[in-house]
C-alpha cells in the first residue's frame, strides 16, 4: 500500500503550484485548490505567479488528509477516527466544505453499519468531534438523539463522557427530559405527585 499522500509526492504535468508543510513538497494543481477552498483561493489567485508555497505550523499527514478529500478518490474511506479532529480543523480554516460532506458521510455509515457495533464511546466521541463545526449541526442533532437515549450511567461509564462539551451534555439530557415528559405515563404520575 502506498504511504499517505503518494500522489502529491511527485508533480505531473499539469502541477502548477507546490505546498510546502513540514519541509515536504506536496505537488498540485492551483484549479482544483482554488474549486474547493475560498481560503486557498484567495491565497493563490493574489499571487498567480507564486509556484510554491510555504505553510506554516501545518501538520504533513493533515494536509494529506485534508488535500485526499478533495482531489477524485473513495475519500470517505480514507478517514481515521484518529485525526478527523485534526482534520475538521484544518478544513475549517480553509474553508474545505467537501470535507465537512465527506465526514458527515463517513460517521453516518458507521453510525448505521451492521457489522461494527456502535457503542456509547463512538457516540460521545464523535459527539465531541462535530460538535464545534454548524456545519455538521444535523450530524451533531443526531448524535445527542442517539445519546439522548441511553442511561445516564451509561453514558458518565463511557471514557468518552468528560470530554463531551458541556453545551452538548446539556442538549442530550434537555432531549432526554423531553422524551421523558412526553410519556402520557410520567406526565401522569408527576401532575398527582405534584404539591396542589
Amino acid at each position: 500500500m502506498a504511504e499517505p499522500g503518494h500522489r502529491f509526492q511527485q508533480g505531473d504535468q499539469i502541477s502548477d503550484v507546490t505546498l510546502v508543510v513540514e519541509d515536504r513538497e506536496l505537488h498540485l494543481h492551483r484549479a482544483v485548490l482554488m474549486i474547493h477552498s475560498p481560503s486557498f483561493q484567495k491565497m493563490l489567485k493574489g499571487n498567480p505567479l507564486q509556484m510554491r508555497v510555504q505553510l506554516f505550523g501545518k501538520k504533513y499527514s493533515t494536509m494529506v488528509a485534508l488535500l485526499e478529500q478533495i482531489y477524485p478518490g473513495t475519500a470517505i474511506d480514507l478517514f481515521k477516527d484518529e485525526t478527523l479532529g485534526e482534520l475538521l480543523q484544518l478544513a475549517h480554516e480553509y474553508d474545505v466544505q467537501q470535507v465537512f460532506h465527506n465526514c458527515s458521510l463517513y460517521i453516518t455509515k458507521r453510525m448505521d453499519s451492521k457489522t461494527i457495533p456502535f457503542s456509547t464511546d463512538h457516540i460521545l466521541f464523535y459527539l465531541t468531534i462535530v460538535d464545534p463545526f454548524s456545519r455538521l449541526q444535523s450530524l451533531r442533532q443526531e448524535l445527542v438523539d442517539r445519546a439522548s437515549r441511553l442511561s445516564l450511567s451509561e453514558l458518565q461509564k463511557s471514557k468518552r463522557y468528560s470530554t463531551v462539551p458541556l453545551t452538548a451534555v446539556k442538549d442530550i439530557l434537555q432531549k432526554r427530559l423531553e422524551r421523558i415528559e412526553a410519556d402520557p405515563h410520567i406526565t401522569e404520575y408527576l401532575r398527582k405527585k405534584s404539591p396542589k
